[in-house]
């Protein structure tokens, strides 16, 4: 197998590792059964059955057992992770010259029926025909499905090499960046209509009811952390002043200004910075919102990762984000970890100074986010007294326990030990696809080559 070129181990090793590919069913390390997870729960399981040959772009819904379902709207979000997905495993397994075609099938349809020809930037959802619904707020853009459309587009440019792509890519920077950018206060507005204009939070004394009407107007860690994954990702094929810029300005946003001293994301902000009030939150859509303060582990864990990986695209030095990166990971593992079992927690929240856990369940995105970090802490801190390497391989067993289906393959949902229904729910739906899984299982994999785990 080729030399792999991930961004991922140029930050973290001074040399990229080399392997030969070993026969899957032989599962005798750790790094062999992560490699038989990748292919036969990941990617060889959605590629090439999501690929809609008929309408273009990729499906969405499958049942439990991989029965395509009849409703098939296509969301911005999904459809851009399976081109960066698709992107990566092509540059892992080089071999797999089929996966540019694939990806390939997914940028025209990002191309011709995403992009708003009109005026700009990705829609946020269409029908399986590539048509905009025609229903309320249907013409808005959200800043966080555009950060995945430019996330998307540079990685594929990288296998591609396509000059259209790049120009795509540039394109819907530009486009956000002028008109989402806050350039008073810095970061990016969220809600935009289909012009870009940045949709205020007085919209909600006129009667504003789209489905995610809590947030309007403000800024909020969730399309934070995934802009500054998707400007990393672009500056490593064009490196642009402007973007160069922004890229630091979002380091600075989530690494300092969303940044609680006890080591987690602080989550929803006016547009100064301040910290949005919950019985704001409350007021409008009730006391059970999701939108209501709390810490979320999964994305804590995510963000130490995509803050050590965008520090290196920086050229910062690592020891001026490794504590705090560090800190993410050690307060999701003593305050969100279930260490009987293995996986963090979705949520907690801190409650007369102590952490109580709102949810106990363990969704399958943060548990390969935190199986990815957890053995990014071992390779930087193998000494360290939270025993990384075995929280991580503990992790693997939680993962193989309780997220995988060895009947009809694929992740649930959430960890059956906590929600058994997730047995009969859907594998793939518009929020559900293979970004998270695939790339922690091509980094583990990458960093424990050469190793005995």
């Amino acid at each position: 197998m080729k030399t792999r070129n991930l961004l991922f181990t140029i930050i973290i090793f001074s040399s990229l590792y080399s392997c030969t590919h070993d026969d899957a069913d032989k599962r005798t390390s750790t790094r062999d059964k992560l490699e038989y997870i990748l292919n036969k729960h990941t990617l060889d399981l959605w590629y090439p059955t999501i690929i809609d040959k008929n309408n273009g772009g990729y499906y969405s819904n499958f049942s439990y057992n991989w029965t395509k379902e009849a409703t098939q709207n296509k969301f911005i979000v999904t459809q851009t992770r399976h081109v960066w997905t698709l992107s990566k495993a092509l540059e892992f397994y080089p071999e797999r010259t089929e996966y540019q075609g694939f990806a390939r099938h997914g940028y025209i349809f990002l191309r011709d029926k995403m992009w708003d020809h009109e005026f700009g930037g990705f829609y946020q959802l269409v029908d399986s025909l590539g048509n905009v619904p025609e229903k309320p707020y249907s013409l808005e853009k959200r800043a966080y499905g555009n950060s995945f459309g430019i996330y998307a587009l540079a990685a594929f440019y990288k296998i591609s090499n396509d000059p259209e792509v790049l120009g795509l890519a540039k394109e819907a920077f530009n486009w956000l960046d002028e008109h989402a950018h806050d350039k008073e206060f810095g970061g990016y507005f969220q809600f935009l209509e289909r012009d870009g204009t940045a949709i205020p939070r007085s919209v909600l004394k006129d009667g504003y009811n789209a489905s995610d009407k809590a947030m309007v107007g403000l800024k909020d860690y969730n399309s934070s952390i995934h802009l500054l994954e998707a400007f990393t990702e672009l500056y490593a094929v064009w490196p642009n002043e402007t973007l160069k810029n922004r890229l630091r300005e979002m380091f600075e946003v989530v690494s300092e200004t969303m940044y609680d001293p006890r080591g987690f994301l602080k989550l929803h902000f006016y547009p100064d910075w301040t910290m949005l009030k919950d019985q704001e939150i409350i007021e409008i859509s009730g006391e059970k919102s999701r939108y209501i303060d709390h810490i979320t582990f999964g994305h804590d864990v995510e963000t130490a990762f995509l803050l050590i990986e965008a520090a290196g695209a920086l050229g910062i030095d690592q020891k001026e984000i490794l504590p705090k990166a560090k800190q993410f990971i050690d307060h999701a593992l003593e305050k969100g970890w279930d260490n009987t079992k293995g996986g963090f927690y979705d949520q907690g929240k801190y409650i007369d100074g102590k952490m109580k856990i709102l949810d106990e369940g363990k969704n399958w995105w943060a548990q390969a986010e935190g199986m990815n970090s957890l053995l990014l802490m071992h390779t930087l801190f193998p000494d360290d007294s939270h025993n990384y390497l075995d929280k991580f391989k503990l992790q693997v067993d939680y993962i193989e326990n309780n997220l995988l289906d060895h009947e009809y393959l694929g992740w649930y949902s959430y960890g059956i030990d906590h929600r058994p229904e997730m047995k009969k729910r859907r594998k793939a739906q518009i929020w559900k696809g293979s970004y998270h899984t695939s790339r922690s299982l091509m980094h583990c994999i990458t960093m424990l080559e050469n190793t005995n785990h």
